[in-house]
């Protein structure tokens, strides 16, 4: 983009060129996958505890047991999704009121 393009867009500073090695790119594509893996396991691991935690009482009917858990286990992350709870939240529900600590939470 020339200065005359930039003039018309209202661009006042040129993005600055980086310039970066492929050890660097590699070594974040290795950090970003590391904390992915763990937030996916710790909702893999937090969603359905809190789901015993506070529906174990519905869940104790033999019959069609599987479906209700899995319905309430979609309903707990839809919660995460839509942002009313964080996992911190979840953590320090599940430490206060079931006792359960999990390692590795940020």
């Amino acid at each position: 983009m020339n200065r005359q393009e930039r003039r018309r867009f209202g661009i006042k500073k040129k993005d600055p060129m980086i310039s970066i090695k492929q050890s660097d790119i590699d070594r974040m594509k290795e950090e970003a996958t590391e904390k992915g893996c763990k937030l996916a396991f710790n909702l893999m691991l937090a969603l359905p505890a809190m789901v015993i935690h506070d529906k174990y009482g519905l869940l104790m009917k033999k019959e069609g047991r599987v479906g209700r858990f899995v319905d309430l286990c979609m309903e707990q992350y839809k919660c995460y999704e839509e942002g009313y709870i964080t996992l911190q939240e979840l953590a320090k529900c599940l430490k206060d009121e079931a006792g359960v600590k999990i390692k590795g939470w940020y």
